[in-house]
């Protein structure tokens, strides 16, 4: 159930459901956002959303079963609440108010991974998976960031120049698909996960289409 607020409508109780509801969408919406980007050859954009699309699907992972500690559970029972009291904004409104730190995001899933390594035995040469969301987040931050190498990434061409109108008939083009086609992948497997962690299969079985999607991608993240 929602309510409305002036223009906007809210969540009349909302809970952890309606926290990934709203963050999977997000992440779906970005990625249907890429897409287009890409079809312009803006690929510095791309990059840009791509890192808003994951930091939405590892929100919501973070907040679902399992949980790797106490501490873990406490903060994401502590996240979802910070995020629905930040509902209503006016001037005096703190913009610090609902903030997560992506790195503990990161590490607290990281462990969730480790921990399931150990249970497998699989954990010879294994590098920490928290090192491993860490990495692929900063290398996305940097477009985020206009670091020094990614703004030089929109020169080129003949004569050289810097593309402001987006670099279609580029190598950009290329490296926008393996960009979208990679984390398409992780988008669907971030999806399944969340239906798991809620236990939402029932719902997902209704419709032919979405159950055939969610059974290759269970499939796939197993």
């Amino acid at each position: 159930m929602t309510t409305r607020t002036g223009a906007d409508f809210r969540f009349a109780s909302p809970d952890v459901r309606h926290f990934c509801l709203v963050k999977v969408t997000r992440a779906v919406s970005d990625y249907n956002a890429c897409i287009e980007l890409a079809k312009r050859g803006y690929a510095q954009q791309v990059c840009v959303l791509i890192r808003t699309m994951v930091e939405c699907l590892r929100h919501a992972e973070y907040v679902i079963e399992p949980f790797g500690s106490e501490e873990h559970r406490t903060e994401a029972i502590k996240l979802v609440k910070e995020f629905f009291a930040d509902g209503e904004r006016g001037t005096t409104a703190d913009p610090r108010k609902y903030h997560v730190q992506q790195g503990r995001v990161h590490d607290a899933l990281g462990e969730i991974l480790d921990q399931l390594a150990v249970k497998l035995g699989d954990t010879e040469g294994r590098r920490p998976a928290r090192l491993a969301y860490r990495h692929s987040y900063a290398v996305l931050s940097n477009y985020v960031h206009s670091r020094y190498p990614e703004c030089m990434d929109l020169y080129g061409g003949r004569p050289g120049q810097f593309h402001c109108r987006g670099m279609k008939g580029t190598p950009k083009d290329l490296e926008s698909f393996v960009i979208l086609e990679q984390f398409g992948a992780t988008l669907s497997q971030g999806l399944a996960l969340v239906v798991q962690g809620l236990g939402l299969q029932k719902l997902v079985e209704s419709d032919p289409i979405i159950s055939a999607w969610y059974k290759t991608h269970v499939i796939a993240a197993s």
